[in-house]
């Protein structure tokens, strides 16, 4: 029995890497043909021809990570070249009827609509530029509902139907690390294929342990036909929102996307096995994630490995002034608080003008056994999520809220939308006069 096929591919030196890396993105026309001529060797080395995929007339969906609505720059989107190339690879070299790329971006509502994150992050004019047929804002067109076969934990969805209805589907992330997925490539990159609709459980409920398990159940809705990991600049430290470049020049791909995400995250400095997703995907047999029974070609993993720094996702002391009460809270708020306290310190704030205008911060979620009422006191409080009223506590922190200064509460299961507006609230309080 032949081993699954997973290339990695070197892309020639792209001359704007330096200034992109440095912020500030500019597109070279010779950098496209650079990026689309590895796109072509890895796909090639790996199932040999477009044609072994998509047959002629077929609709091809190419799905990025289209994570926020976020520009080029903050390296948390795929490449623009690299949209503009792989479209650009399968318009001239299959037989399709339509080539059209589309998503919606995980946090919706939060950070940013499919319309305007597609704009900012230059993801539509570079399918454009690459010839796409269309570019589709999930957001804007229907969903199917869904009961997924198998699943253990989310197995009940609403999926966009034009991510249903395509022939072939491509799928096209980011090599990043995530602080609540420890890296996110393909097989989380299936998050966008549904809505975000707080406090529904389709995005919220399901990403606090139980986040590896979702994506391997989700995976379960359509499997990609091919997926191409854009690997030309990817993001470590602290991921997926504000994480650091680090130049790769490499394309992956593959048809199985377990053992693409197994090859992937070995090039970053992760073993498969650590990765929730990729584990829970590969033990249930969804694909290859023994990389002794996976044939890597082109490049081996260690002649273009990197180790990726990781994501710190323990908000607990990180920020003073910025106090973190959590003794039993789940790892969904864990570390999405921790994001939204990243993004705010690391967005330009004075933190010492801030603490002195605005007044310190305390953050409670989950249970808080031995919470002290006192130290809310006059101190402006965000309280997370419901579970907290489910602990001997309750009444504690409901003490320490009359003390505050402010209190704002983010209701229902919060971890994913508390990402974005615990910092857009904390932003606010910085403004205000």
């Amino acid at each position: 029995m032949s081993k699954t096929k997973v290339s990695v591919v070197k892309v020639a030196q792209p001359e704007g890497n330096a200034s992109f890396m440095g912020g500030k993105y500019i597109r070279i026309e010779e950098d496209v043909r650079k990026i689309e001529a590895a796109v072509a060797e890895a796909v090639e080395l790996a199932i040999g021809s477009l044609d072994t995929i998509i047959k002629e007339g077929d609709t091809v969906l190419i799905k990025p990570n289209l994570a926020f609505q976020a520009p080029p720059e903050s390296h948390a989107v795929v490449d623009p070249r690299t949209i503009e190339a792989v479209v650009s690879y399968v318009k001239k070299n299959s037989k399709a009827g339509k080539v059209v790329i589309g998503d919606n971006p995980s946090l919706g509502m939060h950070v940013g609509r499919a319309k305007p994150a597609f704009k900012d992050s230059k993801m539509e004019e570079a399918a454009k530029l690459g010839g796409a047929d269309e570019v589709i804002y999930f957001d804007e067109h229907d969903v199917v509902a869904v009961e997924i076969e198998g699943a253990k934990l989310f197995k009940h969805a609403t999926v966009f139907k034009p991510f249903l209805d395509a022939d072939v589907v491509i799928n096209l992330p980011k090599m990043k690390v995530h602080l609540a997925g420890t890296v996110t490539l393909g097989l989380k990159n299936w998050n966008g294929i549904i809505p975000n609709c707080h406090p529904n459980d389709q995005q919220q409920g399901a990403h606090r342990i139980e986040l590896g398990q979702k994506m391997a159940d989700m995976y379960r809705i359509r499997h990609a036909d091919l997926t191409i990991v854009d690997s030309v600049i990817g993001m470590e430290g602290q991921g997926p929102h504000a994480g650091s470049p680090i130049e790769m020049n490499l394309i992956v791909a593959g048809a199985d996307t377990v053992a693409v995400d197994s090859v992937a995250c070995s090039i970053m400095g992760f073993e498969p096995m650590e990765i929730p997703a990729i584990r829970c995907a590969g033990t249930e047999g969804q694909g290859e994630i023994d990389l002794a029974k996976i044939d890597v070609v082109g490049n081996s993993i260690e002649s273009v490995i990197k180790h990726f720094r990781r994501p710190g996702g323990d908000p607990i002391g990180m920020y003073a002034g910025l106090t973190c009460v959590m003794q039993q809270t789940c790892p969904g708020c864990f570390v999405n608080v921790r994001g939204a306290l990243d993004s705010f310190a690391l967005s330009g704030i004075d933190m010492n003008k801030f603490l002195e205008k605005s007044g310190e911060v305390v953050v409670i979620a989950g249970g808080v056994p031995d919470f002290n009422p006192q130290i809310c006191v006059d101190k402006n409080v965000f309280i997370c999520g419901d579970c907290w009223e489910l602990f001997p506590s309750v009444d504690k922190v409901k003490e320490g809220a009359e003390l505050a200064k402010s209190v704002t509460y983010y209701p229902g299961c919060a971890p994913v939308y508390i990402f974005a507006q615990l910092n857009a609230d904390l932003q606010k309080l910085a403004a205000a006069k």
